[in-house]
């Protein structure tokens, strides 16, 4: 049996805007064993959504893969996975499904393929890097294309801070929210990230939680998705008033992130709370941790597993 398990990922994180993400400890999991025919059995997160068959994101880029490296269709089997990931929450959903069938393909490939080409595969599927790049290779990272286009990742200690993160009830569809997004901005807000993306390096690097705020402001992408966020500003408000260090759509949206320590936690959940009754939105308040293991892979011997549990 193969087992296969993808970390739930923030993006952007404020300035940086495709290319920064960071790996949360929320976990995609998947098992698969070789069948006569495919079986998809999905739970968790948005389990009564997810396609039971070969339309399955998953399956459909382990067939991808498979059959671009072999010529030939990927061996069918029995499949569950089981996702604390919300769908279409900013949370790298898709990012951990397209990582994980890109595993389940490479697992099985006679000669299977380096974490950096698996990488641009994935890219290449989900359209950006940072989520992609923050699952599969885990903790903090900045993503940037070289002068010959080859996409490279600069991975950094993730912060060692608790993550909250304000999930509303409706999806908010990256397409959609890419699409809000002006096609050109002002040299004085791109400088403006660019100076900010650098503190993030800075913060990281030299665990500086002072600068975090001014690091995750941002022009670029934020101010033109609060139409889609209902309560965006006053959620990052309330976010830093309540002792977080710093608070960001997470990806696309619309899932809130505040970064903060265990002494302000709870009065963070507590401003979220109130604003979410007094403002009646629909608010799920889940906690995670910002984690340095990305994607594992891991061949499990079910008879071996068998017998030991008939020992017991």
């Amino acid at each position: 049996m193969l087992a296969i398990q993808v970390p739930a990922t923030s993006a952007n994180l404020g300035s940086g805007l495709d290319s920064l993400g960071l790996a949360l400890s929320l976990y995609l999991k998947l098992t698969y064993c070789s069948a006569p025919t495919l079986t998809i059995e999905p739970f968790g997160e948005g389990a009564e959504l997810l396609p039971r068959n070969e339309d399955n994101l998953i399956w459909t880029t382990a067939s991808r893969l498979y059959w671009e490296m072999t010529g030939s269709i990927i061996p069918p089997g029995h499949i569950t996975v089981s996702s604390e990931i919300p769908l279409s929450r900013g949370l790298g959903s898709s990012a951990a499904a397209v990582v994980a069938g890109l595993l389940l393909a490479n697992a099985l490939l006679p000669e299977p393929l380096s974490m950096d080409r698996l990488l641009h595969t994935a890219t290449a599927i989900e359209g950006h890097p940072d989520n992609v790049a923050a699952a599969l290779f885990g903790g903090f990272v900045l993503v940037y294309r070289d002068r010959n286009s080859v996409i490279r990742v600069n991975r950094y200690t993730p912060p060692a801070l608790t993550s909250l993160l304000a999930i509303p009830a409706y999806p908010v569809p990256t397409k959609d929210s890419r699409a809000i997004l002006p096609p050109q901005v002002s040299r004085d807000d791109a400088i403006f990230n660019a100076q900010r993306v650098a503190l993030w390096i800075h913060a990281v690097s030299q665990n500086d939680w002072s600068v975090l705020r001014d690091a995750a402001d941002d022009r670029l992408h934020q101010p033109y998705r609060t139409v889609l966020v209902e309560g965006l500003d006053e959620l990052i408000r309330a976010s830093y008033d309540a002792g977080a260090f710093a608070a960001t759509l997470s990806g696309s949206g619309p899932t809130v992130m505040a970064l903060t320590d265990s002494e302000h936690a709870l009065a963070i959940e507590k401003a979220w709370q109130h604003l979410a009754s007094n403002h009646h939105w629909p608010l799920t308040i889940r906690y995670a941790r910002p984690i340095a293991e990305g994607a594992r892979v891991q061949w499990i011997d079910t008879i071996k597993n068998e017998a030991a549990v008939a020992d017991e």
